[in-house]
This record gives structure tokens, sequence and C-alpha cells, in this order.
């Protein structure tokens, strides 16, 4: 198979890979298809060649030896000289967790080992038209801003110059002209041109398009409706429109990236259907809440774990600081509860600690309030914006709250169910101070509790003196 290209420039290709024979493969294929070629058997290798060498796209093994290709990528779409550069990820790995790892790093696209050579000619020739097509067009949508007074005549050659290089771009691309109203209100668009791919998008061809109204007279989709006021602030501000468009009719829901400039009296708009980049994207946005989630949540109490204890008791302590109000805690502990496990087992004990977290949940009713498992048979409760009293009524309801579960405890010294001991404190906190004073003060309160006999609600303050 020969796709030979016909034109003075030829582009330089680099293949990176640590199997000789797999460069000697590559670079016999692509240099019968008039590319220059180099070549690097590892990732440092070929960051030295891109620095000497004028590269337009890389071939890029994913298992290199030295330093992959993941991180190859990574610091070439680091670097300002080498960010243009689209990188195509050649693997063994076919896993979509591996494909979705090289387009997050910065691939452009993925070829699966063992490779189709014809797959390899096209892929390549597609990523290097679609270059060439978008310098292209830039070029001439800039050269229409700047001589937007040009002719009719002149503007009828650059829209037969641009329909030459629209159909060969693999996004959808199209002009509209203004339709005004006798006040030279805008009230429509009328297609000029439109590209195959933009045609194919709301179900026409380029010949049905030509002359239609987008707005009133286009497919039942009505694909751009959202986007009218949108693209008249562009004909009448010369402003750029770029914009990731959510489309959602009956069954069909697609995400667009959108780009329109001025273009006479009207528009040149280009869009690409990056459904598939956002459903990844949500899925990932997904996975790292759900990841956020397990990281703060304690899986047996199913309550903030200490991890978030510790991030959220700073958080308030800065915040209450700042505004100069009262942040309390209170930390309680089962009684006896070493005995308890001893006396019915550890799995009654786990669901006894789940049935005394969610007591105290009932207990915290404000949303800024939160409970937490602080460690073994310990919870703790901070609570932003309340004084003293405030946080005793609260650690009242707790301890009655406990008492309302009727557990049974044979083996505690002061009585025949379950029963907490708590400690509560509050503060103003100071900038020049940390939450570790109002803890000890917590921490004191509870102690108290326990001396004088457990089963209590006992109070300390953390101001000083």
């Amino acid at each position: 198979m020969n796709i030979k290209h016909q034109k003075n420039y030829q582009e330089r290709i680099l293949i990176v890979d640590d199997l000789p024979e797999n460069v000697r493969l590559l670079s016999s294929l692509l240099q019968d298809q008039g590319y220059k070629i180099n070549s690097a058997t590892n990732g440092n290798m070929a960051l030295s060649i891109i620095q000497t060498e004028h590269i337009d796209l890389i071939l890029l093994d994913i298992m290199l030896p030295i330093i992959d290709g993941y991180q190859v990528c990574r610091i070439l779409k680091s670097q300002a000289e080498t960010k243009h550069i689209p990188i195509i990820f050649l693997s063994g790995l076919d896993s979509e967790l591996d494909k979705v790892e090289a387009f997050k790093a910065g691939g452009v696209d993925y070829i699966t080992k063992p490779f189709f050579l014809e797959e390899v000619v096209f892929r390549v020739k597609a990523q290097l038209d679609a270059i060439a097509n978008q310098r292209k067009f830039k070029q001439i949508l800039n050269q229409e801003i700047i001589e937007r007074e040009i002719a009719e005549r002149e503007l009828n050659k650059s829209r037969a110059l641009l329909t030459g290089v629209l159909n060969s771009s693999l996004d959808g691309v199209a002009a509209f002209e203004a339709i005004r109203d006798r006040q030279n209100k805008i009230i429509d668009f009328r297609w000029l041109i439109a590209n195959p791919v933009a045609a194919m998008t709301v179900g026409e061809t380029t010949q049905t398009l030509e002359g239609r109204r987008l707005f009133l007279e286009n497919s039942p989709d009505h694909l751009f409706d959202g986007l009218f006021d949108l693209f008249v602030q562009v004909v009448e501000t010369c402003t750029v429109l770029e914009e990731e468009y959510y489309y959602n009719h009956n069954s069909l829901k697609l995400w667009f990236h959108v780009v329109a400039v001025k273009l006479g009296d009207g528009f040149a708009m280009t869009f690409r259907d990056i459904s598939d980049r956002k459903q990844i994207e949500i899925t990932l946005k997904k996975a790292n809440l759900r990841l956020t989630y397990q990281a703060n949540i304690d899986s047996l109490t199913q309550i903030a774990n200490r991890r978030r204890f510790d991030e959220y008791i700073t958080q308030e302590w800065s915040r209450c600081a700042r505004e100069r109000e009262y942040l309390s805690l209170i930390l309680c502990d089962i009684d006896y509860f070493k005995a308890y496990n001893d006396t019915y087992g550890h799995q009654a004990g786990d669901n006894c600690l789940y049935e005394v977290a969610q007591g105290i949940e009932r207990a915290v009713k404000r949303p800024a309030d939160v409970a937490f498992r602080y460690g073994g048979e310990e919870f703790a409760v901070i609570l932003p914006h309340t004084e003293g009293q405030g946080a005793i009524r609260v650690a009242e309801e707790i301890h009655q709250q406990i008492k309302n579960l009727q557990i049974l405890h044979a083996g505690s010294e002061i009585g025949n169910t379950l029963s907490m001991s708590l400690g509560v404190s509050s503060i103003i906190p100071d900038t020049r101070s940390a939450p570790h004073t109002l803890i000890e003060a917590a921490d004191t309160a509870l102690y108290d509790s326990k001396l004088k006999g457990r089963n209590r609600v006992m109070y300390k303050s953390a101001e000083s003196g």
C-alpha cells in the first residue's frame, strides 16, 4: 500500500520503540510514504532528538526502558516548545484504563500492537493532514477578520479556497451569513458553506444545506438552538466564541467543542464531537468522588473518620478565628467497651459501634456540625459557631440518644446497659494558637467525666486563664 505525499515539504516523524525490528519496520513503511524519519530506542534519546530536530509527529511506545512513554509524553506536553507535537501511542496494552491513561497524558491516538501497517499509515496521515488543515484554516479566518471590508468578489474567491481546505478537515466546519430584519436586527443565519463533517452532523449534505436558514429550517433536532444569542454576539461585537456545548434532545445526548469567529456579516464555525472525551471525564470525576468519600468515611460506622476530623477541625479553627466565633468540641468514649467486646464478641462490638455512631448522628442537627469516629470506641463532634452552653446541650442529647439505645452491657461496672462519658470544651480560636488547645481541654473534660464515675457530661473551657 502506498499513499505518497505529492508536496515539497516532508513531515518528519520520530519513532520511539525499544525493539529494533519495530523501528526498522515502521521507518521503512513511512519513508515509502514520503516522510522523513528519526528513531530512538528509549525516552531519553527521544527527548534529546526533539531538542535538535523539528518533529511533526511522534509514534511512541509505552513500555520503554528508563522512562516510559507516558512520562515522555507528559514531559513534552509540559513544555511550550513541544506541547503542540501530536503523539500517537503504540502499545501491546489494550485495556480501557491503559487507553484512558494515554489520552490523559496527552496522546491524540492509540494503536494497539501487533499493528496493521495500513492502519498506521492512515492514522499518521490523518493526524498530519488535520494539523495542516487547521493551520491553513486559521490563516484563512485571520485574513478574513483583518480584511472584513473586502469586496464580495474577493470574498467569493476566499470561500472557494476555504471549501477545498474544509473538505479534508476532521472537524465540522461551516460559514454563515446573518439575516437581518428592517431594523437591522439579526433574526437568523444562512448557511454559506459546510464541509462533509458539518453536514453529516446535522443530517444533511453540503449541497442541501447551502442557502438554508440555520434556526428556522435546520434538521428537526435544531442542533445549535442554544447558541443563537452567542452567535449574534460574535457578529455584532467581533468576539470569539469558544464553548463546550451540551446538546440534549430526546434520546440524543452529545457534547461539542464549538469555536466561532466573525466573518464578514456572519461567522465561521468549527465544531468537534467530544462526547467520548466528556464521558471519560465524567467517569473519572465520579471515580474521584468515590475515592474522596472512601478516604473520609469510616467503613465500620459510616460516619467521618479521623483523617477527616484532622482536616475539618483545622479548617473550622481558621474560619472561626477569622470571624471571631466560638468553636466547640465534644469527645465521647463508650464506658467499659473492652468488657463489652470480651462479653459479647467482636462482631457484637462492631454492631455496637455502628449503633452508637448513628445515635450520635441523630443528635447532631446542623449541617456544619459533624460527627467523627475518633479512634477505637471514641467519637468526636465538631460544632462551629457554638458556645459552651450550646455544646453542652448537644452533648446531653448525645448522652440521651445512647441511653435510648438500651444496649445490654453485662460487663459494665456502672449499670446493665451501655453508657457513654462525654467531655465538652469551647473556645474562640486565635490564629496564634492551634486546635490542640481545644482538643486537650475536651480530653481533660472527658477524663473528669470518667473520674467522677462515668456516664455523664463534663465541661472545661479551653480559654486561657
